[in-house]
């Protein structure tokens, strides 16, 4: 018994230089979807993890209210003017000049600051 119209692919015919690009570009799907999934189960991980690391957070401890202190994650950030990068207060470096605290991110630049500052009070 003939078929009464060729099928476009039997499998018994070979493929030729088509079939390795066809082959990597299946290969090339293949591994973006993978790479999507885990994306998307690291992403759902982490939203679970989250939420249970908050829930423990939000537990009373035993201890009593005098105990719990509030726990500020938070940094101040400081801008140096000399350089104007903004640096964490507690790893700057402070210079009280006149009453007023001015943080630096490097002691090159306190120094210069400073040499600045009294060549600007020599000339009046």
């Amino acid at each position: 018994m003939t078929l009464p119209f060729p099928l476009a692919y039997d499998g018994t015919r070979t493929i030729g230089t088509n079939g390795f690009s066809f082959r990597m570009m299946r290969f090339l799907i293949w591994l973006v979807v993978l790479c999507w999934t885990v994306a998307m189960l690291r992403r759902a991980v982490a939203w679970v993890l989250h939420g249970f690391s908050s829930s423990i957070a939000n537990q009373p401890s035993q201890q009593g209210p005098a105990s719990q202190q509030p726990t500020v994650n938070s940094r101040r950030l400081v801008r140096d003017p000399v350089c104007g990068v903004h640096i964490a207060e507690e790893r700057a470096i402070p210079l009280q000049i006149e009453g007023e605290l001015v943080h630096f991110c490097s002691p090159a630049c306190r120094d210069q600051y400073a040499r600045d500052n009294q060549k600007f009070a020599a000339h009046g």
